[in-house]
């Protein structure tokens, strides 16, 4: 009997192990329903006949049998439900599906299509649309002088204003390593030098963005904060606008050990849509849409065409790898039928990837299917590049 128990109950949770594995990892709905049902039928099934040959009673195996009873006859009618439901619905199928036989015999509905009302656009409505606001991360770097000029082009293009944000990592500058015995004296020296050291920096690119932005006339403010930076960054989102930050510094502004990615650190922590300048460029010509085929992708893809800074630019759209070019052609008309745009360019992954700005539309969040999608160096090749 307990040879038989530990058999029952092993094999059950491994199933169990193997179906919520499958909840996390396999790419659409209807995969990860079937995983869940593999495991509230057999696997869950498989346990409890593993508690009735370790407790063998009568009135403890008639219980599991009930209970197996149960599960054999509401899970797999619910999964069918549900899954009926989503597919009613509109819930999208895998890119990789070969076929799809309930086309015809049932009705698809749009799921999970992204509103671009919630982002008012310029001539949208008779209401007023808020005011363009380019919200610009200062940076110490060589580059600081670059993201500014790029905040003052797309304020100067969308009449709108400016927001600095003279941001300092103190909990990063604070932390000096481990500190031997006798040594916290020189630690807290050390921690002071480097945020004193971070302050001048910072101070002297303060000063230069006000000489920069004052000869144009257009109006700005400055934030200043020290603390964790992702949490003012999210405190100042704008409404209709861009965040501009440094794609290779952190606000520690060369006094600490800073962050390698600084894009998708803030992306992870829930800053997004958010641009990185990694070089400076003359113009904006050409931009390159990543989609990846999910609707979160159609939510940056709106969110893009309702901020819209730099409308004279070009516009092609291409599948993420791995992605049907057919599959993101479905995602992406709907979106400029709702915007009431032609649609652009649908390139294929053959073509060069060479262009000014290139948007990840689901790119940098934490999980394990996201870090699938993490960027190549190719793909964060350009002077700037958007995570959404």
């Amino acid at each position: 009997m307990l040879w038989l128990s530990s058999l029952f109950l092993v094999v059950g949770a491994t199933i169990c192990l193997i179906a919520a594995a499958g909840v996390l990892r396999l790419p659409d709905f209807f995969m990860r329903m079937h995983a869940a049902t593999e495991a509230g039928v057999a696997g869950c099934g498989l346990v409890l006949i593993g508690v009735a040959f370790a407790y063998p009673s009568l009135d403890v195996w008639v219980k599991v049998v009930l209970g197996v009873g149960f599960l054999l006859v509401t899970t797999p009618i619910a999964g069918h439900l549900l899954a009926r439901a989503g597919y009613v619905g509109g819930v999208p199928l895998w890119t990789g599906t070969s076929g799809d036989e309930l086309a015809g015999a049932l009705k698809r509905g749009s799921f999970d299509r992204p509103s671009v009302s919630h982002v008012p656009a310029p001539g949208r409505s008779g209401v007023e649309p808020e005011r363009f606001r380019v919200v610009v991360a200062l940076s110490s770097s060589p580059l600081g002088d670059e993201i500014v000029a790029r905040a003052i082009d797309l304020a100067k293009a969308h009449n709108g204003e400016i927001r600095a944000m003279a941001i300092i990592d103190t909990k990063m500058l604070a932390h000096v390593g481990p500190v031997p015995l006798g040594g916290n004296h020189y630690a807290s020296r050390l921690r002071t030098k480097r945020i004193e050291q971070a302050r001048h920096r910072l101070a002297a690119s303060v000063e230069r963005f006000e000489a920069a932005v004052t000869q144009t006339g257009i109006p700005y403010d400055i934030k200043l904060d020290e603390g964790d930076p992702a949490r003012f960054l999210r405190s100042h989102l704008p409404p209709r606008g861009l965040v501009l930050i440094d794609a290779h510094h952190w606000f520690d502004h060369g006094a600490g050990d800073g962050v390698t990615d600084p894009l998708a650190h803030l992306v992870m922590r829930g800053i997004f849509p958010l641009a990185a300048v990694g070089a400076s460029t003359s113009s904006i010509e050409r931009i390159v849409f990543l989609h990846d085929g999910t609707p979160h992708s159609d939510r940056t893809l709106a969110w893009f065409l309702a901020t819209d800074p730099w409308p004279d630019a070009r516009l092609a759209i291409r599948a993420a790898e791995g992605v049907d070019t057919a599959a993101v052609t479905d995602f992406v008309l709907p979106v400029f039928a709702a915007e009431r745009r032609d649609p652009p360019c649908i390139e294929s992954r053959q073509q060069p990837l060479a262009a000014d700005v290139i948007i990840h539309g689901n790119q940098g969040h934490p999980g394990w299917i996201n870090s699938s999608r993490r960027a190549k160096s190719d793909e964060r090749a350009s002077p700037i590049v958007i995570f959404g």
